[in-house]
């Protein structure tokens, strides 16, 4: 019968390096964790959804920046916007990547000025982006915290 235990006779120092490190990050998520909540979310018919800003927080606890890859004008079927693409990098590696956009015939976002729109873009690209790679990550934050940011979310106005 094969025994379900497994051994470790020798932690190598970059194994120890390693634990140490996620024992580091896991130890100031908790600390931070209750500010996000309570700075950087917004609670949306009983679910905390976490702003990108915040989910910027937990990816930089983890040694993870983003950055914007593009923004540009488009056109789709005669509607103008605004595409951005947005990646996760690590010491400058490009690691994940998302993409957002902001239409002009959104009722939230048609009159107002182009920057304000483009910026959007690149917030619900960042925000895509975060969630695709730290969104299984969010909801250790708390109790109802979503795995969406709350950048995504549909405009109830709308």
């Amino acid at each position: 019968r094969m025994s379900q235990h497994l051994i470790v006779k020798k932690v190598t120092p970059e194994v120890e390096a390693q634990l140490s490190e996620w024992s580091h990050q896991k130890s100031v998520l908790a600390q931070i964790g209750p500010r996000i909540i309570r700075d950087y979310s917004t609670t949306i018919n009983g679910r905390v959804y976490i702003h990108v800003a915040g989910a910027t927080m937990v990816a930089a606890v983890f040694g993870f920046s983003v950055r914007e890859k593009s923004n540009k004008r488009i056109d789709v079927d005669g509607v103008g916007g605004w595409e951005a693409v947005c990646e996760i990098t690590r010491d400058g590696v490009s690691v994940g990547r998302g993409s957002g956009l902001v239409m002009d015939d959104e009722k939230m976002w048609s009159t107002r000025p182009q920057f304000a729109r483009r910026a959007m873009a690149s917030t619900r690209a960042a925000g895509r982006a975060l969630r695709l790679f730290f969104g299984h990550m969010l909801p250790m934050l708390g109790d109802k915290v979503a795995s969406t940011t709350v950048e995504e979310m549909p405009n109830e106005e709308e």
